[in-house]
């Protein structure tokens, strides 16, 4: 399970994906895309810092017991006060078209929070990677996003 994204063209269609490795499409599994939403909100300033702390250790506790694909959505679940315009469209993977607009604040804040991390001496027990070139994809899809 998880999130597929593709490029939308000038015409606004999706554009053709030739293979897993094509630079029109971007897949993350149902964790990452989790972990972006919760970094993006922690780097637009809608979560605080303890709310990042809490995260953290909740998901941790989760990782050391092999859980579910269902406990695995509930530690990712937002609440209403945290459902900006620009993550409504990540929230689940509905066959939907996404605004640049919306890419480009998913992309921007995530970059933000993925900097504090990079900064800091403390680092997480995950890696970042794939959620900079993530980043990458959202900025570089001018016309959108169709996700599901």
């Amino acid at each position: 399970m998880g999130y597929e994204l593709v490029r939308i063209g000038e015409d606004g269609e999706p554009k053709r994906v030739h293979e897993i490795e094509d630079p029109n499409y971007f897949r993350l599994n149902t964790d990452m895309i989790g972990r972006a939403r919760i970094l993006a909100l922690w780097g637009a300033g809608v979560l605080l810092n303890t709310d990042m702390l809490n995260y953290t250790n909740v998901y941790a506790g989760l990782m050391a017991s092999n859980p579910s694909i269902e406990e695995v959505d509930a530690v990712h679940k937002l609440s209403e006060d945290a459902m900006t315009e620009w993550i409504k469209p990540f929230t689940t993977n509905n066959p939907k078209k996404v605004a640049y607009d919306d890419c480009r604040d998913f992309a921007g804040n995530l970059e933000i929070a993925l900097t504090y991390i990079r900064d800091s001496p403390v680092k997480p027990e995950y890696d970042t990677e794939l959620l900079w070139v993530f980043t990458d994809f959202l900025r570089s899809c001018k016309f959108g996003v169709w996700v599901e």
